[in-house]
């Protein structure tokens, strides 16, 4: 339905209504473009047929239309909050620089971020896996066979990229494009403290994890009873916590509830580009993925002090989920066919309370 669509200064335009958010309502003209309006811009008669718009037909719009609609405001200037089609109270962050990066030099800034973490196991990092080029952060893994200081045979070196500084509430997003190869590779955007971190407020939580997004991961859905597939995301939560004196994991297997959370996309992560955000305040954690929200949890244990992290990982067939570090590599699998491979980052821009 075409209507009239009035702005405060009395100009007027005729659009159809597309979705209406909480401070905005998305509209498409008459020459099929689409903007974005705030409803504070506009006339009090406009905003009351918006309102009565929302509460009619709303709910009515499929995923992927919200996803399309979500796509038109990506922002793509920098210090534009993050666009979320029905957004939480704004808070008073602010986009901070040691935290965010458009990777559009040509080295990498070292002085905010790590990129010579200490290898963990068959998490072989290394540093000539990352670099930038044209506005892009690369991250590599490639077959390369070697042996550990401890005498330990793995097959592949990886890449991570990790804030030199810490926090803990605020926005994340990071735009990535995720690896070709699949199954056996998982590419992330995650939070995590490294065990050492302390809170006196929530003196039993040791370990504090936040998956924004893990990609590609080819895992077993018990639910299901089969592989998952490559449009397969999770958004999941770790933490050790202090329960009856013993320290004790809290993962997606033993606190689903809480811990676990999945997102089946419309579309594979592989071919494009796609926004992975996480908000984490004292009360609760939210997931969006283009701007719609896909997951939240309540924050029982999220609250220390974490790095912003992106990495690529090994995954089944490479690995299989024992041994000393709860992973050990599967020598039979490890091949170089479809190696090397990258993930993709755009950018990560975090706005946290300064």
């Amino acid at each position: 339905k075409i209507m009239e669509i009035s702005d405060l200064e009395g100009r007027t335009v005729h659009a159809r209504i597309l979705y209406v958010g909480e401070r905005n309502v998305f509209l498409k003209t008459m020459k099929n473009t689409i903007h974005r309006c705030e409803l504070a811009t506009l006339s009090e008669p406009t905003v009351q047929l918006i309102q009565q718009w929302k509460a009619d037909y709303n709910h009515t719009l499929p995923t992927e239309q919200l996803i399309a609609l979500s796509r038109i405001d990506q922002p793509e200037k920098r210090g534009v909050q993050p666009v979320i089609l029905e957004p939480e109270t704004p808070k008073n962050w602010k986009l901070v620089d040691r935290f965010s990066d458009e990777f559009d030099s040509k080295e990498i800034d070292e002085s905010k971020w790590d990129c010579n973490v200490r290898p963990w196991g068959e998490r072989a990092w290394a540093r000539d896996n990352l670099w930038q080029k044209k506005g892009s952060l690369f991250i590599q893994a490639r077959y390369e066979p070697h042996t550990d200081p401890r005498g330990r045979k793995y097959f592949y070196k990886l890449g991570i990229l990790q804030s030199q500084k810490k926090t803990t509430y605020g926005d994340f997003e990071a735009r990535i494009k995720g690896c070709s190869r699949f199954p056996g590779l998982c590419p992330a955007f995650w939070l995590y403290s490294n065990g050492r971190e302390t809170n006196p407020d929530y003196p039993h939580i040791t370990y504090s994890e936040i998956d924004i997004v893990e990609m590609l991961q080819g895992g077993y859905d018990t639910d299901k009873k089969s592989t998952t597939g490559p449009s397969h995301i999770d958004c999941n939560l770790h933490t050790r916590e202090i329960i009856d004196g013993v320290e004790t994991w809290r993962r997606p297997q033993q606190w689903p509830e809480v811990c676990k959370n999945i997102y089946d996309a419309p579309w594979d992560p592989r071919d494009d580009f796609h926004l992975y955000a996480c908000e984490n305040t004292p009360e609760k954690i939210t997931w969006y993925i283009d701007g719609i929200k896909v997951a939240e949890s309540p924050n029982h244990n999220w609250h220390l002090p974490m790095n912003v992290t992106l990495t690529m990982e090994l995954r089944p067939p490479f690995i299989k989920w024992a041994g000393e570090d709860g992973r050990e590599p599967v020598p039979e699998n490890s091949t170089p066919k479809g190696f090397p491979t990258h993930m993709e980052v755009d950018y990560v821009r975090c706005w946290v309370a300064e």
